[in-house]
């Protein structure tokens, strides 16, 4: 990271600057209002330090690395902590007070000696007491009128003082008698003009570990004077008698108005003995250079000063140059160079130093060997620029562009900004100082800051135009356009806002700005240099004055002028989020706002709210200690956190892809968060801090305001100090490092670091690899994996860099924009390793152990490598299993690898299990896992599993429960006995438990009949008495035997928390089709659902309640807008906290879910066109902060839509039903079609007419057609239907037949008609045909329990006992062949047809067991 400084603008003093080398390191410090500012560490290391009044003097002991500041009357002394320091800190050790007077000048000498001047010329010494140090005066003079400046030699014996204007340097040397008396002899140097500075000679670099005898060498000191003339005086000592004589004179040229000498010590200390100079001696010269205001210098060469005897003085012009601008001013007045110093030895590199007395400071790196070299032009390297403001800025407002900044104080002093590129990172340069006649409330800044709007505190409207008055060869000042006298009336108070409204097309001639009032108020205007400010049109927001709670501009990030995008974010109380575009019509001279976003996040009373122009925004609520991040295109909730520190401010940025970077401040630093890629697969947050810009170790200040500027420009503004931080990274920042993690980056800037967390991912990150599995791309991800072997294999055979592993494999991209990859062109690979299969699984899964991926992180690389395992089990159970159960299988893969972050299966998997066709191979896959209650809430299978398959899983782990650990205790599998209605099982293991101490109580209650309603009130007493003492389970086992199946359910939900065990309960107790489970669904998951926008749960809960229409729509579609649901949940409760709402498989699922029967189909036509090609648009969006632009590009070319604009004219109703057909009557609900390996029972239902088999899902590559096509009659003088392609094929066989008439449509009951049919087809239940007609309402009515004797599960007598078998599925079972009830009819099926036993059923099998069973010999 670069940070730079901009700690305030200097005073302008002579002495208000100072640098001097101490321990070999530069030491700068100067004075900035009442602050005084130290840099050190190569100008790296900033420390403030407050003073009460403002600063006039300072000055750094380059002996000891003190400081002594001069303020008002008084003179701090500053001394470092430690002599070494990687960070040196300066505190205050002592305080020096003469008189009343104001002190204008100090100056160090040899020590701890020091001389100050005010009224009084005093010399003083800082005596160290054991660590204490002590100021004592030894010398003082009254001066006829204050000292202007005065200066020491480096070996105390002289002192030089003068007032301003004087034409005489007062010169006192010094004689100590004894002990601490010292006498200074005066004596004077007249001159013919005023003097303007002065200075003495540096007889050797602070640095020099053997300092030269300062007593064997002359004190040389350097006048200038306004006549233009350079005068050097020598002081020696004769014998007795000190002398000092005009040595020599250096005279300027008219033009050349400045001076600085460069002393022969650091030309001695640069360069090695022997060297031959530009004057042709191996002797150092002092150099001495003039300049003119445009930067062009004179060197001169000034030989024998200082020696002993003296000798005259030689002078020789050695050369002109022209220092380059950059390290000069444009048309300076006064300038002041304090002493040059050695900043790098090595590299012969001086420090150099400009102090503009008009408030600026620049640092440069000069190469000595450039500067007397006659042949090499000499180029200063600007290193920093130091300025400010001289108060405490209050507010910064940025351009639209970013290029240009405005500040603000509490006073009239305002200024232009605009950012500067020097060698190290970036600093600011003053466009130009605003000076309005009343502080500055709200501004607008345009055209890179050269005009400014400003609003004023007394209700004015002015217009700046701001020319490079700083920069360039522009030197006019700003000055104001045009003016307008804001009349507002007493009710709308201050505008609380004022902003730009971008025209489509931008003008330089015009711009309009808005006033924004507290109540939704707009006052806008027009801004031209032509026509003033004029007042526009313009409507009011629409909203009620309670719901703007708090209200900001939003931030224009994108890299170019963009005029269609929110221009002001507000929020309510309640926390309702809305953005505002504003529509300007230059020829109507309106501006019309409208509504672009309207969210509800729930958040109430937040105290701070800022957007960004890409549709992010950042929410702190009502403590200001926790943020939120949404998008708001999608309406959702993408990051929060909790801080620990009160949230001051929040600004935006973005790359120029538009990727977001926002800063987070608080009172004494900034956090920079970037966006991540969306990863659902690993849970991972969707924003990361990158790094912290801490300035509470440079100062004491708080932190007033920041803001972004262009190419990652971060500006933070303190006091009347600012911090620019430029795009580039510090590697040291523990932030910085924990976001690059292991990955190899190019560069080390935030905005490339960005790309990388965000850019597309390479084809084998497995993330991409699992969305493209769940977009049914198997064969292509089998590909990637086979080539990614490949790929690694080769590199390490040929001992390559990883690092030239191709993102995309070689793949051709067409392959990835294939619907199916089934029909993929498959590439042919060599041998040994032609096709993906469980040996390449393993030797890839072994390379990757041994081989880091580039743009992978380890965790990454794991994940990988169990996506490899998955895929291998996918591909070997791919011949027998649907496409849904296989990603179901991906699910628990992955759930297996990430169970240290993850309870359980999330709602996704469980919705592939549920409308997977292969439910039974699904749970015996899962096999032996599922064996307790914790494995069967894992994979949540009370969710999908079918009603027997869930009955058997409950016997199973009632059992285990039993036996499971050192004693067998009856209440851990209570619950699950009670719920199969087997309370004697339960009683019996009651008996077991002999050591337990309520089993007698137990025993003895549960021998009661509790149908008797004596009994189930005892049972309810009990379960309340036991929830009064919270034993919630045994509470909810009562409430069984009371059979208040509602009250159980509702404490094992809200008291345990278990919702798989409630809903276990629920479908075991009363089966599928009970009304209780509608209601609990109903009740207690769906307006949490609603909430949470969970579409995947909203889709379950109707899918549980038989409402296929509005489950296919669910997926789709905010759970609110379904059916009545804002009813149920108000509108503004509902808060999407999680940027998984729109899951891209909820897309998949309902593209498989609408061709699957006509339920869904017509559910699906219920839905939108525009609904579905905005959901498209943000799936792809998805997709793309994903990373997986491949499976975005394939999604938009492969989608189509349902066309709607071809409809039947009428749909015929199906005759009704026969009662003989009535036991299929569920079994018909959701036809299944997707493709099997072996015929079923029921394909004789699919065949069509003419023999081929056609299904809806059936999948083409031809052009789209319209939707009803595939359902009507080919005769095109026959009425279309709907329904017509589910008509009997014998129907359609049937065309020579009489009876049958081509023009009549057909139904899709017409199969089952009470009409005799030939050749009518087969129903599956023809041979359990019930012989009474059946109710109504059978399939609504909950079942009456079978009286069944209570050891029919574990006893047997002598005789056989029947085995009730369907015969058709012992058939299939015995010839493999899989089940094909679907999931609907298993749920839909009422228990009353379920056939438990006949016998006189010739289906029936009996069989004679081995031996007869205990009871208890599954708890043997």
């Amino acid at each position: 990271m670069s940070l730079n400084f901009l700690p305030g603008r200097p005073n302008d003093t002579l002495q208000s600057v100072c640098q001097t080398l101490w321990q070999n390191r530069i030491i700068f410090a100067y004075c900035s209002g009442n602050n005084l500012i130290i840099l050190s560490n190569e100008f790296s290391r900033l420390q403030t330090v407050y003073i009460d009044r403002d600063c006039t003097a300072v000055d750094i002991n380059g002996t000891n690395g003190f400081i002594a500041v001069a303020f008002g009357d008084q003179v701090h002394i500053y001394k470092p902590i430690h002599q070494i320091m990687k960070n040196p800190k300066w505190v205050l050790c002592c305080k020096i007070h003469h008189d009343e007077s104001k002190v204008n000048s100090l100056k160090w000498g040899s020590g701890n000696d020091i001389i100050l001047g005010s009224n009084y010329l005093s010399f003083w010494n800082i005596h160290d007491e054991y660590g204490e140090y002590k100021p004592i005066l030894l010398w003082n003079k009254r001066q006829p009128k204050p000292v202007y400046l005065c200066s020491i030699s480096q070996d105390s014996q002289f002192v030089s003082s003068m007032g301003k204007f004087d034409t005489s340097v007062k010169l006192w040397k010094r004689n100590t008698i004894s002990g601490d008396q010292v006498i200074f002899h005066l004596s004077l140097l007249p001159h013919p003009e005023y003097i303007t500075t002065m200075r003495w000679k540096k007889l050797f670099v602070n640095s020099d570990s053997e300092h030269p005898n300062s007593n064997s060498m002359t004190q040389t000191l350097y006048t200038l004077s306004t006549d233009g003339k350079l005068r050097i005086w020598s002081c020696h000592d004769m014998e007795v008698a000190s002398i000092v004589q005009h040595w020599g004179t250096v005279t300027m040229s008219p033009d050349q108005r400045f001076c600085t000498v460069v002393d022969s010590s650091i030309l001695n200390s640069c360069f090695p003995e022997g060297s031959i100079y530009p004057n042709g001696s191996d002797e150092a010269p002092d150099l001495v250079i003039f300049a003119t205001p445009s930067g062009e210098c004179e060197t001169h060469a000034l030989e024998n000063l200082s020696q002993i005897p003296p000798k005259p003085m030689t002078q020789k012009k050695l050369f002109t140059k022209i220092l380059n601008r950059s390290s000069f001013y444009n048309d300076p007045e006064f300038l002041y160079f304090p002493d040059l110093q050695i900043y790098d030895k090595d590299k012969m590199n001086l420090s150099f130093i400009v102090h503009d007395l008009k408030g600026f400071v620049k640092h440069s790196t000069l190469d000595i060997s450039q500067l007397i070299d006659k042949d090499i032009q000499p180029t200063a390297v600007v290193e920093q620029i130091f300025t400010g403001h001289n108060k405490s800025i209050q507010k910064l407002f940025r351009s639209s562009d970013g290029e240009a900044i405005l500040t603000i104080s509490r006073f009239s002093e305002n200024c232009v900004w605009c950012p500067e590129r020097l060698s190290k990172g970036v600093t600011l340069w003053m466009k130009n100082i605003i000076t309005t006649e009343s502080p500055v409330k709200q501004a607008v800044v345009h055209e890179k800051g050269k005009l400014v709007i400003t609003l004023l505190e007394n209700s004015k409207i002015q217009a700046w135009w701001c020319p490079n008055k700083c920069k360039e060869l522009e030197t006019e000042s700003a000055y104001m356009m045009c003016e307008y006298i804001l009349k507002s009336p007493e009710n709308l108070g201050d505008p609380v806002l004022m902003l730009n409204t971008p025209e489509p097309i931008h003008s330089h001639k015009r711009h309009f700005i808005a006033l924004m009032y507290s109540d939704g108020t707009v006052k806008a205007f027009e801004v031209s240099e032509e026509g003033g400010i004029v007042e526009v049109k313009s409507n009011s927001l629409d909203i009620k004055n309670s719901d703007i709670h708090r209200i900001s501009t939003i931030d224009p990030v994108h890299s170019g002028f963009f005029s269609n995008r929110p221009l002001i974010s507000l929020i309510s109380k309640k926390g309702v989020v809305k953005t505002y575009k504003a529509i300007v019509d230059s020829k109507s001279k309106s501006i019309s706002w409208i509504l672009d976003h309207n969210i509800s996040s729930g958040i109430e009373n937040a105290s701070n709210i800022r957007g960004s122009s890409t549709g992010k925004l950042c929410i702190v609520d009502s403590a200001g200690k926790q943020l939120t991040f949404w998008d708001l295109n999608r309406g959702v909730l993408e990051y929060e956190e909790k801080v620990d520190e009160e949230i001051k401010d929040i600004d935006w940025t973005s790359t120029q892809f538009g990727q977001s970077i926002v800063s987070i401040g608080f009172t004494g630093y900034a956090l920079l968060y970037t966006q991540l890629r969306y990863d659902y697969t690993n849970n991972t947050p969707s924003y990361l801090p990158i790094e912290k810009i801490d300035i509470t170790e440079h100062t004491a200040h708080d932190i007033g305001d920041s803001v972004w500027m262009k190419d990652g420009t971060f500006v933070v503004a303190s006091g009347n100090q600012f911090y620019i931080k430029d795009k580039t990274l510090d590697m040291g920042d523990p932030f910085v490092h924990h976001s690059i993690g292991s990955r190899k980056i190019l560069s080390n800037d935030i905005l490339h670091l960005n790309s990388v967390l965000n850019g597309p991912l390479p084809v084998y990150h497995p993330q991409f690899i699992i969305q493209s599995l769940y977009c049914n791309k198997l064969q292509l991800v089998k590909e990637i994996l086979l080539r990614l072997f490949l790929e690694i294999r080769n590199i390490n055979f040929k001992s390559d860099d990883i690092r030239n592993l191709p993102s995309d494999l070689k793949v051709n991209w067409n392959k990835f924009l294939l619907r199916h990859t089934g029909a993929m062109e498959e590439n042919k690979f060599a041998d040994p390793y032609p096709e993906f299969n469980s040996n390449v699984a393993s030797l890839l899964n072994e390379s990757l152990t041994k081989t880091t991926l580039p743009y992978l992180t380890r965790h990454q690389q794991m994940t990988l490598m169990t996506v490899v395992e998955a895929v291998e089990e996918m591909s070997k159970n791919e011949s027998f299993l649907d496409y849904n159960g296989l990603l179901f299988l991906l699910g628990v893969k992955l759930f297996h690898s990430h169970k240290a972050t993850q309870s359980s299966l999330v709602m996704r998997d469980v919705s592939w299990a549920l409308h997977s066709d292969n439910k039974e191979i699904l749970i015996s896959t899962l096999g032996s896992h599922v064996n307790s209650w914790k494995k069967v809430r894992e994979y949540k299978l009370t969710y999908w599993a079918k009603e027997d398959d869930l009955i058997k899983t409950f016997e199973s782990v009632a059992k285990f429960e039993f036996s499971s650990g050192d004693t067998r205790d009856p209440t851990k599998c209570a619950i699950f006995y009670l719920a199969l209605k087997k309370k004697q099982i339960l009683m019996s293991l009651w008996r077991m438990s002999p050591g337990h101490p309520e089993q007698q109580k137990m025993l003895k209650f549960l021998g009661n009949n509790f149908d008797e309603p004596r009994w189930k009130t005892a049972a309810l007493k009990n379960a309340y008495a036991l929830l009064s003492k919270h034993r919630y389970m045994d509470a909810a086992c009562f409430f069984l035997l009371a059979d208040s199946l509602k009250d159980c359910i509702n404490v094992l939900f809200k008291q345990l928390d278990d919702n798989d065990l409630a809903i276990g309960v629920c479908r075991v107790y009363e089966g599928d089709n009970g009304p209780i489970l509608g209601e609990f669904l109903t009740r207690q998951f769906l307006p949490e659902a609603i909430k949470e926008d969970d579409r995947w749960m909203t889709s379950f809960i109707y899918w549980k309640l038989r409402k296929q229409g509005v489950a296919i729509r669910a997926l789709v579609t905010a759970p609110i807008d379904l059916e009545e649901n804002f009813d149920v949940v108000k509108k503004e409760d509902c808060v999407n906290r999680s940027f998984l709402v729109e899951d891209p498989a909820l897309l998949v699922m309902y593209y498989h879910l609408r061709k699957r029967n006509i339920q869904y189909l017509l559910g699906a036509l219920e839905l939108e066109s525009k609904i579905e090609f905005e959901l498209i648009l943000r799936v792809c969006e998805i997709y793309r902060r994903m990373g997986c632009n491949y499976l975005a590009l394939s999604l938009v070319k492969n989608w189509k839509f349902i066309d709607t604009t071809k409809k039947p004219e009428k749909i015929v109703r199906s005759p009704e039903k026969s009662k003989a057909y009535s036991g299929i009557d569920t079994m018909i609900t959701e036809p299944v079609t997707t493709s099997r390996v072996r015929p079923t029972l029921f394909d004789i239902f699919d065949a069509k007419s003419k023999g081929t088999e056609t299904t809806i899902t059936q999948e083409t590559e031809t052009e789209p057609k319209n939707i009803f096509e595939g359902y009507l009659p080919s005769s095109s003088n026959s009425q279309n239907n709907l329904l017509d392609e589910f008509a009997s094929p014998t129907l359609s066989a049937s065309k020579s037949s009489s009876t049958i008439n081509d023009s009549k449509p057909r139904s899709l009951l017409d199969e089952f008609s009470q009409d005799e049919v030939p050749n009518k087809p087969k129903s599956l239940l023809d041979d359990f045909t019930i012989p009474k007609p059946k109710n109504l309402l059978d399939d609504f009515t909950a079942p009456k329990p079978k009286v069944n004797n209570l050891l029919d599960d574990f006893m047997t007598d002598s005789q056989s006992f029947p085995i009730q078998t369907n015969a058709t599925e012992n058939s299939n079972k015995f010839s493999g062949n899989q089940d094909t009830t679907n999931s609907d009819n298993e749920q839909n099926q009422p228990e009353s047809s379920k056939i438990r036993s006949n016998d006189n059923n010739p289906s029936v099998i009996t069989k004679q067991p081995p031996k007869p069973r205990n009871l208890l010999d599954d708890f043997m």
